[in-house]
């Protein structure tokens, strides 16, 4: 059997980690095991399941914290392990020493880009220098996050794809969440799905949140997730009095049954690599206002993904997103044209264990230049 190695800050809810798990759930585990590095606690949730599916969690110390530990920890394990592959997910280019590590423990070594901007300018500029003039696989989420991770170097395009069937509208779906939060069918559901970290706008979502109530007072608005700014988004709600309109559930396993109930998906992000959340949206059939700095390779349906941008202030956004509910479409879930585009997590799953077998055999290693 080939063992993957997989680094990740976390396993928490959030795109790369689902990314990752809907993978490793596809997988036929009888061919391909995946074990995991991470630098914080887990989610017991993901923790249980990654057990139950025969994998393996490692935690070390982070590399900016400990850099000694962390580099040894990750250059023993390959080596204790002889994992055919160590694949570090990440948005910018910091994780360079760990990648040269998994290749000083014998592994090849493949970095894989979730990203196409970062805070950590400086520091990126220099560790995508280094990886550059480095032996190292390089994947992305996208063309944009190849290119900001690896610059003019060749890399693979490997989608952030996803089960169609669990996110395909399905009325029952809708029916539930609504009951659930008391929200009557014929009321406007607007939400958003992320964890509450700076680049996904949350500050000025609530903004247009609070204009859209303006224009329509029965509104409802979902936020799903969690992160460090969340206590300060709820706050932000209730000073502008839509405290009880906002419903800020948390993390939850179920957000395919929300993109059922909603209406409208606002998703005003300042950067984006490719967004996983805005393929689920379009297999639910459900119409997307989000930025204009949203990677355009995301769009690959027709009718259902609108652009606005930031310079726009919240009251312009809040219009557009009540015209979109105004012109409510049918939710019929343009399955093929996401197929096609290559977001079926199935046949990325094959690809998968297709790569790494060759892998193992010393194919498919194209990134050499």
């Amino acid at each position: 059997m080939i063992r993957v190695l997989h680094i990740v800050g976390s396993m928490h809810p959030g795109g790369m980690e689902n990314f990752v798990m809907n993978l490793y759930r596809n997988i036929d585990r009888s061919k391909i095991q995946f074990d995991f590095i991470t630098h914080t606690e887990s989610n017991p949730d993901y923790v249980k399941e990654i057990e139950q599916l025969g994998g393996r969690i490692y935690q070390l110390p982070r590399l900016t914290a400990n850099p000694v530990a962390n580099l040894k920890g990750i250059q023993h394990i390959v080596k204790e392990n002889g994992y055919v592959a160590v694949v570090r997910h990440t948005p910018n280019a910091l994780v360079i020493p760990q990648l040269l590590a998994a290749k000083r423990g014998g592994s090849v070594a493949i970095c894989h880009s979730h990203s196409t901007s970062n805070a950590k300018m400086t520091v990126h500029k220099i560790g995508r220098w280094i990886m550059k003039h480095s032996q190292v696989e390089r994947f992305a989420c996208s063309e944009p996050a190849g290119r900001w991770m690896y610059g003019n170097k060749p890399f693979r395009v490997v989608h952030n794809a996803i089960d169609l069937d669990a996110f395909s509208f399905k009325q029952e779906s809708r029916e539930k969440i609504r009951k659930e939060f008391h929200i009557a069918d014929n009321q406007p559901v607007f939400g958003h799905i992320a964890n509450f970290v700076a680049c996904k706008n949350h500050t000025f979502l609530i903004d247009v949140y609070h204009e859209i109530a303006r224009i329509l007072p029965e509104a409802r608005f979902f936020c799903l997730g969690d992160g460090s700014l969340r206590n300060e988004m709820m706050e932000k709600a209730k000073s502008l009095g839509i405290g009880e309109q906002v419903i800020f559930t948390g993390m939850r396993g179920d957000a395919y049954d929300f993109m059922s109930a909603m209406d409208v998906l606002i998703f005003p992000s300042i950067y984006e690599g490719l967004p996983l959340t805005l393929i689920e949206a379009q297999t639910a059939g459900l119409p997307i206002l989000m930025s204009d700095t949203v990677n355009p390779e995301v769009e690959v349906t027709e009718g259902l993904c609108f652009r606005k941008s930031l310079q726009e202030n919240a009251q312009q956004w809040a219009e557009e997103a009540v015209h979109l509910f105004q012109a409510k479409k049918d939710r019929t879930c343009q399955r093929e044209l996401i197929k096609k585009a290559g977001y079926d997590i199935h046949d990325l799953a094959k690809w998968y264990e297709d790569y790494f077998t060759g892998l193992e055999r010393n194919e498919y290693l194209t990134n050499r230049q």
